[in-house]
């Protein structure tokens, strides 16, 4: 291999895989200390920006982005709505103005099917879904708006994976109103849970910070 070779083999790995393009460089390197390292620093500083750029910071560090820390009230409504339109366009479940009061949010699909959301200041905090089906229709379009808030909340989600936060918390089929329990489940930067109790049902997405 020349020496053109491996330094551009050197500078492409540290470009685009730091930890490989350092261990080429250790190995391989013609240039002295002080050069290597300038050039490594260069080189993360390009792939950090890069990736910042791109919106990928989060998989530098090996984590799941799932529900933004930014997501205001609209910001949730409108990709509520974007993920309705997507998956459920025959159902009518979009949003089309939440109730704002001081750091509270509604908006009430149903009688029986109401979205509560907690703010601390602008940002969204968690958002609970309250619930009362009596009939397979009403667990229906309850099963359906809860998909949709999946969705919603981690975009990164296929059809299956959300099939799978349902089967952790016990309700791939139907919203049970019997006895009472509690199931628990995380996805991403999200923690969803499910309380019943007396016929009345409670679905909470939780936003879990560092």
């Amino acid at each position: 291999m020349t020496t053109y070779i491996k330094t551009a083999a050197m500078l492409t790995l540290c470009i685009f895989i730091p930890p490989l393009g350092w261990l080429f460089m250790y190995k391989y390197s013609t240039f002295d200390k002080k050069t290597n390292f300038v050039l490594a620093a260069a080189c993360l500083a390009f792939f950090l920006y890069a990736n910042i750029s791109a919106g990928n910071v989060e998989n530098i560090f090996g984590s799941k982005k799932g529900f933004e820390q930014s997501l205001t009230t609209e910001e949730f409504r409108e990709k509520f709505n974007a993920a309705a339109q997507k998956l459920a366009p025959n159902l009518g479940l979009t949003i089309d103005k939440l109730t704002v009061e001081d750091k509270n949010f509604s908006y009430e699909f149903t009688p029986k099917l109401k979205l509560v959301g907690t703010l601390d200041g602008e940002q969204i905090t968690e958002l609970k879904i309250f619930t009362e089906p009596e009939t397979k229709d009403e667990s229906f379009q309850t099963i359906n708006v809860l998909g949709l808030l999946i969705a919603t909340l981690n975009p990164e989600l296929d059809k299956d994976d959300r099939s799978e936060v349902f089967r952790d918390l016990r309700m791939l089929k139907e919203v049970s109103t019997e006895g009472t329990y509690d199931w628990t489940t995380q996805r991403g930067w999200i923690k969803y849970s499910v309380h019943a109790d007396k016929g009345k049902v409670i679905f909470t997405a939780e936003l879990l910070r560092g």
